[in-house]
């Protein structure tokens, strides 16, 4: 069973989705760029919008085949858009707002849809049962009444009404974005086409994702911070991205100019009326832009990742910092 354009348009995560854009021969750049789709990059924006603040997305009337062609295209763009904002609660939320907005229209749809997307997502739905290990995986057992004590069971196979197949349903579709935009890079055009917007989101997010702690303990920078500030005072280069790294995140966890500067201060280039500047143009001094530090995967594409193993729980430098920064209070804790 292929899907129609608009079946598409309200599930653009499929497998059907994408072997549609290959066969229309349509790229980035042309919807980044291409006056005929400017619908689709505003609803790229509505979609983040209404994530953000209502926590759903709302279903938009589709009612021809260009409208549907926009709204399958607003969805790629609007995950770049996440992914330049380089935060971890707004991908959550979006990632949630994406899967509640496909469930409202699973629960509308024919059986045999909700089967086509659930085998997706390897959910073997049939005859209204689903293995116990799939809903094991993408139920809401925190929840009583799905609880597998609580469920009716005959053979492995657990007994769902349509609507609770399409809630797992909904819990796979939420993990799947998720996990892909904790690893997405969005390339530079986004920046150029969406930069005000993702400024406008950097700095919303910024205080409700980055709470500055009191003091600094520098024991409990992760390793990539560690290792750009043993290159600085080492007298080596380090790259552009290197320092913005380092002042974000330094500036994030509530050091001051002249803490920052006092780093720089070992650099072979050092100059001190030209860093300050640098520095409190990054940390919003005399820019009004206050940038958040880059997460991991970006990190990582700079060639600046030295992970150890706590890096394996953390996707952003800041997080890696409040784990090892808890870590090393709770064993405080444990010897007095």
């Amino acid at each position: 069973m292929e899907f129609e354009i608009c079946q598409i348009a309200r599930y653009p995560f499929i497998e059907d989705a994408k072997n549609w854009v290959k066969k229309e021969k349509i790229d980035i750049q042309e919807v980044l760029y291409e006056p005929i789709y400017e619908r689709a990059r505003a609803r790229a924006v509505e979609r983040v919008e209404q994530a953000l603040k209502y926590g759903v997305i709302k279903e938009k009337a589709l009612l021809d085949e260009i409208e549907c062609m926009m709204e399958i295209f607003s969805y790629p763009l609007a995950r770049l858009i996440v992914a330049a904002v380089e935060s971890e609660y707004l991908v959550r939320r979006y990632a949630l707002a994406e899967a509640k907005k496909a469930y409202e229209s699973l629960k509308k749809e024919e059986t045999a849809i909700i089967q086509k997307i659930a085998r997706e997502f390897g959910i073997e739905a049939k005859d209204g049962m689903v293995h116990f290990s799939d809903y094991l995986k993408f139920a809401p057992t925190w929840d009583i009444k799905w609880k597998l004590v609580n469920r009716v069971m005959d053979k492995g196979y657990v007994e769902l009404s349509n609507d609770e197949i399409c809630r797992l349903i909904q819990e796979a579709i939420r993990n799947k974005i998720q996990n892909e935009l904790f690893y997405m890079f969005a390339p530079p055009d986004i920046n150029k086409i969406f930069g005000e917007l993702i400024s406008k989101l950097k700095n919303k997010l910024l205080a409700k994702e980055i709470k500055k702690v009191e003091g600094i303990s520098e024991k409990d920078y992760p390793p990539c911070i560690k290792n750009l500030i043993a290159a600085i005072k080492s007298g080596m280069n380090v790259p552009h991205v290197g320092r913005f790294t380092l002042v974000t995140f330094l500036n994030a966890i509530g050091a001051s100019t002249e803490d920052i500067l006092k780093i720089f201060s070992s650099s072979p280039d050092f100059n001190e009326e030209k860093t300050r500047y640098q520095i409190e143009h990054i940390t919003g001094k005399i820019s009004g832009t206050v940038y958040a530090p880059p997460k991991c995967a970006t990190i990582r594409t700079w060639g600046l990742c030295f992970p150890d193993e706590l890096c394996k729980k953390a996707n952003h430098p800041l997080l890696y910092y409040r784990l090892k920064r808890r870590k090393n209070e709770l064993s405080k804790e444990k010897i007095l």
